[in-house]
């Protein structure tokens, strides 16, 4: 079967930005668990334009290199806050001008848990996404929104976001809307249940409450023909490069996804094959996180890498 990709992460290690010697460690911890390529979704320093050329040849890499927020809600660390059209015209500008691969629009705050709204602050107006989709596209970039809460989401699509990332609390209509456009969705389950360890017993059961409803709304994303994909916000505080992956397997498991559906989404195309780049696994493979065989350009990696070692 061909190699795997995380569709969402950062150049990060437990959430700071990582180092020159840590960002070929996590080319190694990928590699060594199958996942040939991935998307980073930005960091206020850029890490991620200057991990992709460093890795060339040993992992491909998308970046969105900065992140763009509305200015005074979330996403500081992950890029660069805008206030108005002129602002957004000009930041989007320049962070097409660094070489970025898409651009990675922050449309809504994170999961609360403690005792606020649902979703904490941030995010755009309609009109301010369709100014930041417009500016993208005009430079042949397509815009990826991170986006949690309905009316977030829902707008992000209207606006001409190519994917959604998180999408916690998405109504079945918006799913029905993603599906007829075609928007792809990165749910990072994992990231948001990784938390609950860590949180007084009351918080806990929130977030598995969070999350189950999140897995059934994945569930119906596939009835519906939503394009899934496997993201695993990787780099982010408590959450390594590598062994995420397989936790976040686990959990579209978990929401009734087939063995076959899982790898749709888990999974680079089948060209990958035929450069030499696949792996072989056992049925089990998601269950026990392990993988019997890695190929890259037709040489087999060496078998002591296995169960791989996450970053």
């Amino acid at each position: 079967m061909p190699p795997f990709k995380d569709s969402h992460m950062h150049f990060m290690v437990d959430g700071r930005p990582a180092s020159h010697q840590e960002i070929s460690k996590i080319a190694e911890a990928y590699a060594k668990c199958g996942i040939f390529s991935v998307d980073d979704m930005g960091h206020r320093t850029g890490i991620g334009l200057d991990a992709k050329p460093r890795l060339a040849g040993k992992i491909a890499v998308r970046s969105a290199g900065f992140a763009i927020f509305k200015t005074g809600g979330y996403g500081e660390f992950l890029g660069k806050g805008v206030i108005g059209k002129e602002e957004i015209e000009k930041v989007v500008e320049e962070i097409a001008d660094t070489g970025v691969d898409f651009i990675k629009v922050i449309n809504s705050g994170v999961v609360s848990f403690r005792g606020m709204q649902p979703v904490t602050a941030g995010g755009f107006t309609l009109q301010e996404l369709k100014i930041i989709y417009a500016e993208a596209r005009e430079r042949g970039l397509e815009m990826v929104s991170h986006a949690n809460s309905d009316p977030a989401i829902k707008d992000a699509i209207v606006a001409g976001a190519s994917s959604i990332e998180h999408g916690f609390f998405v109504s079945r209509e918006t799913l029905h809307m993603m599906a007829e456009k075609g928007v792809s969705w990165s749910p990072t389950a994992f990231a948001l249940l990784n938390i609950a360890s860590s949180v007084p017993h009351g918080q806990r059961r929130y977030i598995e409450g969070v999350v189950e409803a999140h897995l059934s709304s994945v569930n119906f994303a596939r009835s519906v023909g939503v394009k899934l994909q496997v993201g695993t916000d990787s780099g982010s505080k408590g959450l390594s490069h590598g062994e995420s992956f397989f936790e976040e397997l686990r959990l579209f498991r978990k929401a009734g996804l087939s063995f076959d559906q899982i790898l749709s989404a888990a999974c680079m195309g089948s060209e990958e094959i035929k450069k030499g780049n696949y792996l072989f696994i056992k049925a089990d493979f998601i269950e026990k996180g392990k993988i019997d065989a890695v190929y890259r350009d037709g040489k087999r990696l060496p078998s002591l890498l296995f169960p791989a070692s996450p970053l």
